[in-house]
């Protein structure tokens, strides 16, 4: 009859956002607003885990930079190291970790969901906006985890007997319920965010996966869609300056995660800048990814930071600048940015052979990185090549675009190929199933290509 909802930090907050309930039933839980709200919250709570990155506070950037062609590690970490050379076993405690977090976080979600499902006495409004983010939540976890290990086991309910003896279910249907999900939420959320920050997801940052998800299934008309109902809203606007894009009042922003400890503003800034000048960074700019960027590209400039060793220099990323917090919060953990939303138009748009509604957004973000307009006179393929070249480059070591772009276009054997050597093999695309999840449930079935 008891649910444990959420796990509960407690460590300080370094925002105010209340401790999520704990160990209490789902009738005292969803009683009242503030216990609904405080559960909801911790969801965003649990996303950010401490100083070891997982799914949602900077893994997916890291390990996907490493699994793609963006970074490479200098600690001698044997597990990040199967990353980087593409040669994972099942069991790899870095995968297992993103695993088994990513699903007690989604086991928060489904908690939240029932229990607001069952709750007779919450008001309407807080209702809806309670379930459409917690819908929002599962969805997104869904949508990355579906990214690394493809088929799944669909975990909806918190029914333990049930969950434990789960197959995989297929790609297609795992989309399938993301989608649902998302169109729930969006019927549920409205434009208005309900806190200050923009913390608190509105039905644009449900737009804002749903367009994502619309561009890995190739529905390009509904990625389309949705992108320019994004940019047409009015809320957002690009930052003019790219050192401003992260920052707390950043208007590029569609939804972001507030900071949860004290020691870290973000944790990407956490883990990618060295704590000193002399100091060999812990994940350093691919040669590849380097040499992709166009003279007086203002990213390369204010997106990347180096540092010299032993007369060597090193790149890192510096999107986010802030190592360890003073006493004013200065950037948030970006989750949805405006710039994606023209970059996914401009592909859909392409794909549909309006090849100058392309260029157009393309143009955009190009401009503001300081770059000169192309013009009319390229053919669909070249325009097409701009568009994934602009992707590589205004969301690099984000959230592990690289790596999901570079398998739903088909060129990952390609492009990885040279660069990762014998140790690249097709069945890389996807990782392992955790060895433990496979001694658990002897239903599942691991992956080709890993024993």
């Amino acid at each position: 009859m008891a649910a444990v909802c959420l796990v509960a930090f407690s460590c300080r907050k370094f925002v105010d956002i209340p401790s999520p309930k704990n160990q209490l039933v789902d009738a005292e839980v969803f009683a009242d607003s503030t216990n609904a709200t405080s559960a909801v919250l911790g969801i965003y709570i649990n996303m950010l885990p401490n100083f070891t990155a997982q799914l949602t506070n900077g893994g997916l950037t890291i390990y996907g930079g490493l699994l793609a062609d963006e970074l490479y590690p200098t600690a001698n970490n044997t597990d990040e190291n199967e990353f980087y050379t593409n040669n994972l076993t099942a069991i790899n405690g870095i995968n297992s970790s993103l695993w088994r977090i990513a699903y007690s976080i989604i086991y928060n979600c489904n908690a939240c969901i029932e229990g607001l499902q069952k709750s007779k006495t919450l008001a309407e409004a807080v209702k809806r906006q309670l379930m459409g983010e917690s819908k929002l939540a599962r969805a997104f976890l869904y949508f990355n985890l579906v990214q690394l290990y493809g088929a799944l086991p669909l975990v909806s309910t918190t029914d333990y007997k049930n969950n434990k003896v789960l197959n995989r279910t297929a790609v297609d249907s795992i989309y399938r319920f993301v989608v649902t999900d998302l169109k729930e939420a969006q019927g549920l959320l409205s434009s208005k965010y309900v806190s200050a920050g923009r913390f608190r997801p509105n039905i644009y940052s449900a737009d804002a996966l749903l367009a994502k998800v619309y561009l890995a299934q190739k529905n390009w008309p509904s990625a389309e869609a949705l992108s320019a109902e994004i940019i047409g809203s009015g809320l957002y606007s690009l930052e003019t300056d790219p050192d401003n894009v992260f920052k707390v009042n950043s208007n590029e922003t569609i939804w972001k995660l507030a900071p949860v400890f004290p020691s870290a503003e973000t944790w990407e800034g956490n883990f990618f800048i060295p704590t000193s000048l002399t100091r060999l960074p812990k994940y350093v700019i691919s040669n590849s990814l380097l040499s992709a960027f166009e003279p007086g590209d203002q990213r390369k400039a204010k997106w990347l930071k180096f540092n010299t060793v032993n007369g060597q220099v090193y790149f890192y990323p510096f999107k986010y600048k802030v190592r360890t917090p003073g006493t004013t919060t200065q950037e948030n953990f970006t989750v949805f940015r405006l710039a994606e939303q023209y970059l996914i138009r401009a592909e859909a748009r392409v794909e549909q052979n309006n090849l100058a509604g392309g260029l157009d957004d393309l143009n955009i973000i190009r401009g503001r990185a300081g770059l000169t307009a192309l013009t009319a006179a390229l053919t669909k393929e070249q325009v097409y090549d701009a568009v994934q070249q602009e992707r590589r480059i205004e969301l690099f070591c984000e959230w592990g675009n690289r790596w999901m772009d570079l398998k739903r276009t088909g060129r990952a054997d390609l492009v990885l190929s040279p660069v990762k050597g014998s140790n690249w093999q097709a069945t890389d695309v996807l990782l392992p199933i955790p060895q433990t999840e496979l001694n658990n449930n002897p239903f599942l079935e691991q992956n080709p290509g890993y024993h």
